[in-house]
């Protein structure tokens, strides 16, 4: 290697993923970030980037929203080589464009964005830990993790 590192794909994903979490998580945004990549396995990549960008205006929460938000659209139009980064400037026209992908390109951008948020899930996770909140807590979000 001539001086530089190669990093592997799970490295990339978990880096950008640190890169959207606020510095304090509070139970109800962990359960929101421990959701994420069931949402979008169920209910599929365009819905819930719909989701994030219609949460992120209208909330309390709203900045971390629109934080994930801008996280998929950078990692999606920067790092994946799956979106063609021109001209998508906004995450509205990223939206447009999810809905223009070829269905086999939509497949594996979901997949990566999936990946993405379930670094997303437990790095949150291990912050909320780290600042004192308790791992078994039952604060409507159906109990902690194994």
């Amino acid at each position: 290697m001539s001086g530089s590192r190669v990093r592997r794909v799970d490295q990339q994903m978990a880096a950008a993923a640190a890169a959207m979490l606020p510095e304090k998580i509070d139970a109800e945004l962990r359960t929101r970030y421990r959701q994420l990549p069931v949402l979008v396995r169920v209910s599929g990549l365009a819905a819930t980037y719909a989701y994030l960008i219609g949460k992120s205006t209208k909330t309390k929460r709203g900045p971390a929203y629109q934080k994930v938000a801008d996280g998929i659209r950078t990692h999606l139009t920067t790092r994946s080589g799956l979106v063609a980064a021109a001209q998508i400037d906004t995450n509205e026209k990223l939206l447009h464009a999810l809905a223009e992908l070829d269905t086999s390109v939509y497949a594996r951008v979901s997949a990566e964005v999936q990946v993405l948020a379930g670094w997303l899930s437990r790095l949150a996770e291990a912050r909320y830990i780290a600042a004192g909140g308790c791992v078994n807590d039952s604060d409507a979000d159906g109990g902690g993790r194994p």
